[in-house]
């Protein structure tokens, strides 16, 4: 059974280590200043009966902090750190570089809505090539 993502966890862990070490040229503003339903529905998303798989849940988690887009800025900087806290809640790790999850990122913010779930297999296997257990 597979461990998920709290509020607290994006709280205390994802926001806080981007805000820290992941801001570049662009600041993540205040976590209150969030849009609190875009959130909650991001991380609800891994825990449908449709995505049964770390692969999967991880995905659509990663898909969904980007695509939603809780916070007023840093969404993909905080989907990426996000999945790789989730992903070692689960005792899994990506052996991706940061580099390579901040590109699929990028492809994710980049994409249209109607290619949701050919990203969502993408983003499946991403993880699955690259993980470590």
């Amino acid at each position: 059974m597979s461990q998920f993502l709290t509020l607290d966890d994006v709280k205390n862990i994802c926001y806080e280590y981007a805000k820290a070490h992941l801001t570049f040229d662009e600041p993540i503003p205040s976590f209150e200043t969030r849009f609190a339903n875009q959130l909650e529905t991001a991380l609800a998303a891994p825990q449908r009966s449709a995505y049964p798989t770390i692969h999967q849940q991880g995905a659509v988690l990663f898909y969904e902090l980007i695509k939603l887009h809780p916070f007023l800025n840093g969404n993909k900087r905080i989907a990426c750190v996000s999945l790789m806290v989730f992903l070692q809640l689960n005792d899994a790790w990506l052996k991706a570089s940061w580099r390579e999850l901040y590109d699929i990122a990028i492809t994710v913010a980049n994409s249209r809505t109607e290619n949701r779930e050919g990203l969502l297999r993408l983003l499946t296997d991403f993880i699955k090539n690259n993980l470590g257990m």
